[in-house]
């Protein structure tokens, strides 16, 4: 065992082995460490190294071929080779990652227990919101929160965290059960935790003497990134339990309903929002038949400012009145911007983005398109000037 892996050891004495100063950072490598160096999604240490003659806040640390480094901030002071430092690290945010840290290997094998297809991706131990990132065909509240109680079941068991060494060749005797990726290990040992007739995971990370170390697992949201579902977790969750019922009961008392039919509420007006949309946009189809339409030298200037209405409907709609000697401009107005669309009919021959760009340069606004097709937006409050700067475009082509 390396002694960054002495979850509970905070400071400690070291000498100085190499040094390289960069600007007002040093690169430092010492006798032995207690600074975590990064790996298996937990992040590295801070903290400080100090003696009498010099202050450094450490900010970065990376093992590289077997050696780790320390990135350090110069508070005031010189350092050399072997010299004897204090290192402390920093001793909150440790013990907030080890338990997470923990807690995430209990976690991820309820989650096995109760989803058959899950498969784990990465793990991001994030000291502010925890992520398991994971494969399966599809999930749900359901799943997870019976995977989150199991969890605090196996959690409140006080179950022994044990750590185990062994070597490549004695692996085969613990392949079936054990969680690794083989070709992440770079040391001739490997080391897999376990917590006690539950999970076995080869992994390098800190972590509680047992399983009651973790306090408690609190699942907040998941959500499908990039064909992964990543399901952030929280844990000793005393304080966020409290955040989240304080908000339970703001939102009980603006639905005017009970906790438990919270749910029920939101996915009623769910639907209910839904209707309102579906209704608002055949109201603002409707809109887009009453149009302005102008004579301005020979040319057809049809123009209308209408609110939220679906870009697919505007390009839809432009597009079949764009017919010869015709534009189009529509003005979407969604609260204090305007979406500007101008649409040209192919015969006059113009470069509707860069028209577009000159019409909405005079208003600081700015856009893009191809062709005889443009999109843009401008402030709200200078439709009417947009719309004369327009006409008189027109009379001048």
């Amino acid at each position: 065992m390396f002694k960054y892996q002495k979850t509970f050891l905070f400071i400690d004495e070291a000498i100085v082995k190499s040094i390289t100063q960069l600007d007002d950072h040093l690169i430092a490598k010492f006798d032995e460490t207690i600074f975590y160096p990064g790996g298996g999604g937990q992040p590295h240490d801070f903290g400080t190294v100090e003696n009498d003659n010099f202050n450094g806040k450490v900010t970065k640390v990376q093992k590289k071929d077997g050696k780790v480094f320390h990135t350090i901030k110069i508070i005031n002071g010189t350092l050399n080779e072997n010299d004897k430092v204090t290192l402390k690290i920093d001793e909150k945010r440790r013990i907030k990652i080890s338990r997470a840290h923990t807690g995430e290997h209990i976690l991820y094998k309820s989650m096995e227990k109760i989803i058959p297809d899950i498969e784990m991706v990465k793990v991001d131990l994030d000291p502010d919101e925890p992520s398991i990132f994971v494969k399966c065909k599809e999930l749900t509240w359901e799943q997870l929160f019976k995977a989150e109680k199991l969890a605090n079941e196996i959690i409140k068991e006080k179950r022994e965290v044990i750590k185990h060494i062994i070597t490549h060749d004695e692996l085969d005797d613990w392949q079936d059960k054990v969680r690794i990726k083989l070709h992440r290990i770079k040391d001739d040992k490997i080391r897999i935790i376990e917590v006690k007739d539950y999970d076995w995971s080869a992994c390098a990370g800190t972590h509680g003497n047992d399983s009651s170390f973790v306090g408690s697992i609190f699942i907040t949201k998941f959500n499908l990134v990039k064909g992964n579902w990543d399901i952030r977790f929280t844990v000793d969750v005393e304080e966020p339990l409290y955040e989240y019922s304080k908000i339970t009961r703001l939102v009980s008392e603006k639905l005017v309903s009970d906790i438990k039919s919270i749910p029920d509420e939101i996915t009623r007006l769910q639907k209910e929002s839904q209707n309102y949309k579906i209704k608002f946009r055949e109201i603002s189809s409707k809109l887009l038949e009453h149009n302005t339409e102008e004579k301005i030298n020979k040319i057809n200037f049809i123009y209308n400012t209408i609110e939220e209405v679906e870009k697919k409907q505007l390009i839809d709609k432009s597009s079949k009145l764009a017919k010869e000697k015709t534009i189009v401009c529509f003005l979407n107005i969604i609260e204090d911007k305007t979406t500007v669309l101008l649409n040209i009919s192919k015969d006059l021959n113009i470069d509707a983005p860069k028209i577009l760009n000159e019409l909405l340069a005079k208003f600081n606004g700015k856009g893009g398109g191809r062709d005889n097709f443009a999109m843009g937006s401008i402030d709200s409050k200078f439709i009417d000037k947009f719309i004369n700067s327009t006409k008189e475009f027109i009379k001048n082509i």
